[in-house]
């Protein structure tokens, strides 16, 4: 017997099976830097990257933005998003939502301690996971232009 048709057969089977199986959600990347986990870090080519991957478009200035339809993300739809790196090593990656709540959000990160500190009217939550990395989940009053936010900002 031909011991190289088992071997094609096995082959073409596992490709197939690679190639049925779902596409990552375009904001897979995204999401996993904004979880914003102990000891995770990211470069800027990185986050803008993951921005890019989502659907997002920069514009000048350095922001992104959904010009091709809305990005869902965490229940509500992205407004704009940027990336910066300090000249310290400070990192943040912000991403603006509208659409959603800030303590629906926070459920869905499982961030929930108020943040008192917050200039908010309504309730904003802070994480902090280590010494180096903080999640925020901000509210925005109704003149910013978009309902809540997220924010990884990691330490250098």
């Amino acid at each position: 017997m031909n011991t190289r048709l088992p071997t094609l057969l096995l082959a073409l089977a596992a490709s197939a099976a690679a190639s049925a199986a779902p596409a990552a959600k375009p904001t897979a990347a995204l999401e996993a830097l904004l979880a914003c986990r102990a000891g995770s870090d990211f470069t800027q080519a990185q986050a803008e990257d993951a921005l890019r991957a989502a659907g997002l478009t920069q514009v000048p200035g350095g922001v992104f933005e959904a010009k091709e339809g809305k990005v869902a993300l965490f229940g509500g739809s992205v407004d704009s998003a940027n990336v910066s790196i300090g000249p310290s090593g400070s990192k943040s990656l912000h991403v603006y939502l509208n659409d959603v709540s800030a303590p629906q959000v926070g459920r869905s990160l499982s961030v929930t301690t108020v943040n008192e500190a917050a200039d908010s009217e309504a309730p904003s939550f802070v994480r902090k996971l280590d010494a180096r990395h903080t999640l925020h989940v901000g509210a925005a009053d109704d003149y910013e232009g978009y309902s809540a936010s997220v924010s990884c900002l990691i330490l250098p």
